[in-house]
């Protein structure tokens, strides 16, 4: 009997943990050859992205947030470390290195690419630490070598990862105290967002802080380009900001698979289901992480709490059980506000984030999850995570 083939496309945080999830869930299956987990992943080496923060802000070595991925990985899981070169969704097909593999289930964990490219003058003037390790190290090289001047912090959308930007504006004022050059830098916060954080909530815990340690903010900015000789950034809204230093969070697109495979949008993210995480009502495909068009945050815990979603609704489907996983919209992204505090942004599809307290118990959280992330992708802290907030969906039963 052919195995029923689960593919997974991405090795990213959501791809990792659905690949683990899956041969969990179909544990006797896979041991007996019923049932295959595929595993597609363009890099040998798995990175915890939050960790840029820690290396253009604060000088730590990449290495220190790198993982090789198949140490990630139940050993039942096929992994193929090699890129896709194109998904065929109406013959069921992937095409990899002059191969054919086809699948029964298909997961699209293909995630977000950076493109400061996509904005005239953005690449060229701009340091930033979404586009990798390399960049990020680059940015705290040149921040180690800025003396003085007008240092912007420019944000863009879409990008992953909400609260980096305001994480990064916090982490620079702090990082020029340290050295004792605040009185000759100015730092300004540029946002397309009506306020400092699109959750009005935050913004009211943001804003008073960023006034306090003479941030100069700049709402409403969306930029439009930026003048490489003149070290000016503009925007469409006709203002412009001059800089000695710009540190960018540049738009971001989905992965060049999207495209090549034609199944996204014009910016390459693909038409998810919010609950069921199901691809365009697809019975066998599903997508999860920032490669999704849902509206929500771009990050790693709603990829966690995704593939969750979508590999129980792979197995229920497998099974017949005749269960849909709906998955609720929980975020619980951590907020570094300097001075050894943070705030957790948590929300649901139905609850907005919350007005809180930065706190030094919320920082120490944070600080601890690089960590503890390791085994978070072998799904070995679900039962803990799962005790504290809750399951991060709801079950409704279809009645056949």
């Amino acid at each position: 009997m052919t195995p029923k083939r689960v593919v997974v496309v991405g090795g990213g945080t959501g791809g990792t943990i659905l690949a683990n999830k899956m041969v969990s869930l179909l544990r006797s299956e896979t041991s007996e050859g019923k049932a295959e987990v595929h595993l597609f992943a363009d890099s040998t080496e798995h990175v915890f992205s939050p960790g840029n923060l820690d290396i253009a802000f604060r000088g730590m070595v990449p290495a220190s947030f790198r993982r090789r991925e198949a140490a990630l990985l139940n050993r039942r899981v096929v992994l193929h470390e090699t890129a896709v070169n194109r998904i065929d969704l109406m013959n069921r097909t992937i095409l990899y290195d002059s191969k054919v593999l086809n699948y029964d289930y298909l997961v699209l964990a293909t995630g977000s690419v950076a493109r400061p490219d996509v904005i005239e003058g953005l690449k060229e003037a701009s340091h930033n630490f979404h586009t990798g390790q390399e960049d990020a190290r680059k940015t705290w090289e040149a921040l180690s070598r800025f003396s003085k001047g007008k240092l912007v912090v420019l944000t863009n959308i879409p990008h992953k990862c909400p609260p980096s930007p305001v994480e990064a504006v916090f982490l620079v004022e702090e990082l020029m105290r340290e050295r004792g050059l605040r009185d000759k830098v100015e730092i300004y916060y540029a946002t397309p967002y009506t306020r400092a954080y699109p959750a009005p909530a935050i913004a009211d815990v943001v804003e008073p802080l960023m006034e306090k340690r003479g941030i100069r903010l700049y709402n409403m900015f969306n930029t439009d380009y930026v003048d490489t000789k003149l070290r000016k950034v503009y925007s469409i809204e006709g203002e412009e900001l001059e800089f000695d230093m710009l540190i960018t969070v540049p738009p971001h697109r989905g992965a060049d698979i999207v495209f090549r495979s034609e199944i996204g949008d014009a910016e390459g993210w693909i038409p998810t289901d919010r609950e069921t995480m199901r691809y365009s009502n697809s019975d066998d495909v599903y997508v999860v992480g920032d490669a999704t068009n849902i509206p929500i945050s771009k990050s790693g815990v709603v990829a966690h709490l995704e593939a969750i979603v979508a590999a129980e609704n792979i197995t229920s489907d497998y099974f017949g059980t005749g269960k849909v996983y709906c998955y609720t919209g929980r975020i619980n992204c951590p907020l570094e506000l300097g001075g050894n505090r943070a705030v957790f942004v948590s929300a649901t599809y139905e609850k907005p984030p919350t007005r809180q307290k930065p706190s030094e118990m919320k920082y120490l959280m944070k600080r601890t999850f690089a960590s503890i992330y390791w085994e978070m992708l072998k799904g070995r802290l679900d039962p803990l995570f799962d005790l504290y907030f809750g399951k991060p969906y709801r079950v409704r039963v279809v009645e056949h």
